[in-house]
């Protein structure tokens, strides 16, 4: 809870400076251009954005808090917290900017660095064991939309499961692993992650359905799928019937929408669905030379592409193209009887808008993990590494997917470097750093960004 008086004292300057100063000494936030300032980020649009009550959606509070990372019938699951917003969560992470990732214990109570060794001194993610650790990870912070500040509501809504466990399968599908509360990585296991952007009155009440709903229905249709040559198929079909389903059963007859992206992996291919215009997308890391390339992103489903704007209009919709801007399908919204308009040609919900070709199908690519090994390693010594990122356009329209893959690889990768939860941190504050130059504290969009590491090479695996 923040108090005018409090963000305007000496004391909150010099927290936001310390926090400056902090990112901006490492020379792995320099080298990718991401220092930025922290005060300017959040402290000038204080006066207009920091609520003196704590947001009315706290992220991860009721998925229980404190607890760890959530096991269920789906796996564990890491759910964000917000960086500014939750003290307990914007403490432990000030604590963590000063700390390399090998001097952090993961949740099972060990710091490794290149071996399983027990540093009885390490620092442990005490709260954050709920929103991730060295491998895999989520956080938020919510957004200001104008009107008073103690109603602003998060309406992004974001996960991580890993191991995603489909039926009783953990050893054929490799969706196992142990019970406690390590952040480590089985290349052979299923995993998913995902973010959920709620948008119009009510945005929240569907993406937060999602978010609980979506993992346990694609689980129990993939639960449900026979070994066939069309595997591949298959499971792209489970994938769209289940965006289909979570529109058709969300609970938006009042209002409300939210768009839907996921990396999936099932064995040794990935399958990343999108519908709307937040974006999912998967990295490759060579460990020897410390280079991170985007091989694959999901497109924004926006009604301005061609193929989106022949749909809309052929169910009758009209797309806005202005000059500059987003281009919008408009329809007339059924509380106000105004004209409104939707930015994407997909998303779950918006169901006045879907009488006017905006589907909940999502656009599905698959990507084969060997085949890009293959390609990467060149025939040389494996050290190929892949990861997967999953963010809302809060997050992405201010930063750029090379940038933040080169802060996230480092930070799973490399000992010495920061924690991966304070480069998602640092990714967050760059973001809100973007709107606060963009719109000067008269809007920030919510923010939220979910990692997971998909493979390690043998070499590298081996100790950790």
């Amino acid at each position: 809870m923040f108090s005018s008086s409090v963000l305007r004292s000496p004391a909150f300057r010099r927290s936001t400076t310390l926090l400056t100063v902090a990112i901006s000494a490492n020379a792995w936030v320099a080298n990718n251009a991401f220092a930025i300032s922290a005060r300017r980020a959040i402290a000038p649009a204080t006066r207009t954005t920091l609520a003196e009550a704590a947001p009315s959606f706290s992220s991860s509070a009721e998925f229980g808090a404190n607890e760890g990372a959530r096991h269920g019938a789906c796996g564990r699951a890491f759910y964000p917290r917000d960086v500014y917003y939750d003290a307990e969560a914007k403490s432990k992470l000030e604590e963590l900017r000063a700390l390399r990732r090998d001097e952090i214990a993961d949740g099972g109570g060990a710091a490794s660095g290149g071996g399983n060794k027990t540093n009885t001194n390490s620092t442990t993610l005490g709260v954050l064991k709920e929103s991730g650790g060295k491998y895999s990870g989520t956080l938020t912070l919510i957004g200001y939309k104008g009107g008073p500040l103690e109603s602003q509501i998060n309406q992004d809504r974001a996960v991580v499961l890993s191991p995603f466990v489909v039926g009783n399968k953990k050893d054929t599908d490799g969706a196992g692993g142990s019970d406690n509360d390590s952040d480590s990585v089985d290349n052979n296991s299923n995993k998913l992650i995902g973010c959920f952007d709620g948008h119009a009155r009510l945005g929240e009440v569907v993406s937060d359905y999602v978010v609980k709903e979506l993992p346990k229905l694609l689980a129990s249709k993939l639960d449900k799928i026979q070994p066939k040559s069309n595997y591949t198929d298959q499971v792209s079909q489970a994938i769209t019937e289940t965006f289909v389903e979570m529109d058709r059963t969300a609970p938006a007859e009042i209002s409300g929408g939210c768009t839907a992206t996921i990396v999936l992996q099932k064995g040794s291919r990935l399958y990343v669905a999108n519908a709307g215009d937040s974006r999912s997308f998967v990295v490759v890391y060579r460990a020897k030379a410390k280079t991170a390339e985007v091989v694959y992103i999901s497109r924004e489903d926006k009604p301005s592409l061609p193929d989106e704007r022949e749909r809309v209009e052929k169910a009758g919709g009209k797309v806005l193209l202005p000059p500059t801007g987003t281009s919008r399908v408009l329809y007339t919204d059924p509380e106000s009887g105004l004209t409104s308009g939707l930015a994407m040609s997909r998303s779950i919900g918006d169901w006045e808008v879907g009488k006017f070709g905006v589907i909940p199908d999502p656009i599905i690519d698959t990507i084969d993990i060997d085949e890009v090994v293959e390609q990467h390693s060149g025939g040389s010594e494996d050290d190929v590494c892949i990861f997967a990122v999953s963010a809302t356009d809060g997050c992405m329209d201010y930063t750029n997917p090379e940038g933040v893959a080169a802060v996230l690889a480092r930070s799973m990768y490399e000992d010495e470097s920061p924690h991966l939860l304070t480069a998602m941190e640092q990714i967050i504050y760059t973001a809100a750093a973007g709107w606060e130059r963009a719109k000067r504290g008269t809007y920030r969009d919510d923010i939220a960004i979910s990692v997971c590491a998909i493979r390690i090479p043998p070499s590298l695996l081996q100790g950790r």
